[in-house]
């Protein structure tokens, strides 16, 4: 034979072989605005998913166990009902958890509910005392023996009116639970899971106090074999079985894709996630159904059908669940567009945070981005074209930070339009933040307030916020502004009353704060903005007492509308 022809042949056998082990994507010509979100665990994957959820203040949160997954997904169509993140927390001492911990002090507020899902095998009773010496007294644990009886809980809760449509998932496999949480959560249809081939009475039970007009079953017979269908036909004889739906593909990734065209929700975002390892995923679907956004499965390297079938919607903002571990750069670099990565580059910046949402008023979403200097000096804020990626506008808002920040967007002013709050903390054991508000006017940052920040002002100055001790026994806090006093008896206060015994002197401070967050106090779609501040004794750790303000955006400019005071120890 000819060796040429041999060279030849072996070179196209050779590129043949290479080619099964890297794909080709086709390009499809759309532009796409896509986030990649993720931490550094599944802790602070949960919370960083979390402040993409909401950065303005919530009044309902959940907390699931980040070690195993069905708790979190069923508790998806609870998310949609109570508009409430899903944070992963099992246990309080582990400092891998936590950013769940700070998401929860800088955004749940103190009257708000915490649902804990799962019995104390899945999230620690330590949480919950953790929880409750910050300051949140409501929290209501769904748990129950097993991950069924848990489910009945959560369902209970979301309290399905008769008649709604259930789904019934495989309980001891993730991938096809949370393709269908987006839709069950969007419409309010209950997740119940069950084994492979048979349903736990305890769930057959509560799906006939239901009385489905509908059941979708999902996944092949694989994964919910045909013996539960007869099943729930003999528990619910009125059933009829076009009124068993069964969606399912070839494998978990098809299934997801045929859930997604089955429902085919109105959105233009999508999520694609791991299908392999459930962690990135379980708050991701509190996310999603948020946003109406289906998730689409890949193994994490090979998205050839998915690509085709995302390209092939109208989907153009598009939310990656996970680092390159869970999905590999080379499926994000197949779709043409904007690409922000938490703690990428933009610009040259480390991004801290972003958001997307129309902010000028044009009909169609900007990306707004923070982001740092080398160093975690300097943070930026830039408003960002998503149809081609320019930059609008950008703006230096404070002078040092420690490389952490929220954006929330809100409207402040009450235009109607979205505003752009930048809290950037300071850093150290002070817990002090910065707080720049901006709108857009003509495509320009206009600001409408700052606090805490150099050339800025002081959130609570003399006439807002003043305090002194009386004694040793009696600490006094006083507004002259609204005219409000408060005093706290501080005889219980140990450290103070070893001070007096020495006869040395208590000079009390600012101890921690300023503290910002957002949040539509009177219910009117104008949100205020709320300030925290507390005041230090004996030392830092000791806490004597606290003030709590809300502002709102009045006559040009940000007035203070009310104030709290008070403290843990008794207030007179």
């Amino acid at each position: 034979m000819d060796k040429k022809f041999i060279k030849v042949t072996m070179a196209l056998t050779c590129a043949i072989i290479a080619s099964s082990f890297h794909n080709v994507f086709a390009d499809s010509g759309k532009y796409y605005n896509i986030s990649r979100i993720y931490g550094v665990n599944r802790y602070e994957t949960s919370a960083n998913i979390s402040r993409q959820f909401d950065s303005k203040e919530v009044k309902n949160v959940i907390l699931a166990s980040g070690k195993d997954f069905p708790d979190a997904l069923a508790g998806s169509v609870l998310s949609k009902k109570l508009n409430a993140p899903i944070l992963l927390m099992d246990d309080v001492n582990d400092p891998s958890q936590e950013d769940p911990l700070i998401y929860i002090e800088n955004h749940v507020s103190k009257d708000g509910t915490i649902y804990v899902l799962g019995g104390d095998a899945s999230v620690s009773p330590q949480v919950i005392n953790c929880l409750n010496q910050l300051g949140f007294k409501n929290i209501k644990r769904l748990g129950g023996k097993n991950r069924f009886e848990t489910n009945n809980f959560i369902v209970d809760e979301i309290n399905p009116s008769k008649g709604t449509p259930v789904v019934l998932v495989n309980g001891l496999n993730f991938p096809d639970a949370l393709s269908i949480s987006t839709a069950a959560a969007s419409k309010g249809y209950p997740i119940f899971m069950s084994l492979s081939n048979s349903v736990p009475d305890s769930i057959i039970q509560k799906i006939t106090s239901i009385n489905p007009s509908k059941i979708y079953i999902i996944g092949g017979t694989g994964v919910l074999d045909s013996q539960v269908e007869d099943q729930l036909k003999n528990a619910m004889t009125y059933i009829k079985s076009d009124d068993l739906v069964r969606i399912s593909g070839s494998n978990r990734y098809e299934t997801s894709i045929k859930i997604a065209n089955y429902f085919n929700m109105d959105s233009k975002s999508v999520i694609l996630a791991n299908g392999e390892n459930f962690p990135d995923a379980l708050s991701g679907s509190a996310l999603a159904s948020k946003l109406n956004a289906p998730i689409i499965l890949t193994d994490g390297v090979n998205a050839n059908v998915q690509k085709k079938y995302i390209d092939d919607s109208k989907y153009t903002n598009m939310y990656i669940l996970g680092g390159q571990g869970s999905v590999n750069s080379s499926i994000e670099n197949s779709f043409n567009g904007i690409k922000l990565d938490l703690d990428g580059d933009f610009q040259g910046n480390k991004i801290i945070d972003f958001k997307t949402a129309d902010v000028n008023n044009d009909g169609k979403p900007e990306n707004v981005i923070l982001a740092c200097k080398g160093d975690d000096l300097s943070p930026i804020l830039y408003v960002q074209d998503t149809s081609d990626g320019k930059v609008i506008d950008s703006k230096t808002i404070k002078d040092f930070s420690s490389g952490r920040g929220d954006i929330v967007l809100a409207d402040i002013n009450g235009d109607g339009i979205t505003d752009i709050t930048a809290v950037v903390e300071n850093g150290g054991n002070s817990s002090i933040q910065t707080c720049d508000i901006e709108t857009l006017k003509d495509n320009k940052f206009f600001e409408l307030g700052k606090y805490g920040a150099e050339n800025s002002l002081n959130p609570f100055p003399e006439s807002d916020l003043s305090f002194n001790l009386d004694g040793y026994d009696t600490f006094k806090m006083y507004s002259k502004s609204l005219d409000k006093t408060c005093s706290v008896d501080l005889t219980g206060d140990e450290g103070i009353q070893n001070i007096k015994k020495d006869g040395e002197s208590v000079d009390p401070y600012i101890g921690h704060g300023p503290r910002f967050t957002v949040s539509d106090i009177d219910g009117d779609g104008v949100y205020e903005l709320k300030v925290y501040e507390d005041i230090s004794g004996s030392c830092h750790a000791d806490v004597i007492g606290w003030a709590k303000g809300s502002y709102k955006y009045k006559d040009s400019s940000l007035k203070l509308m009310n104030i709290d005071m008070g403290s843990y120890y008794p207030v007179k």
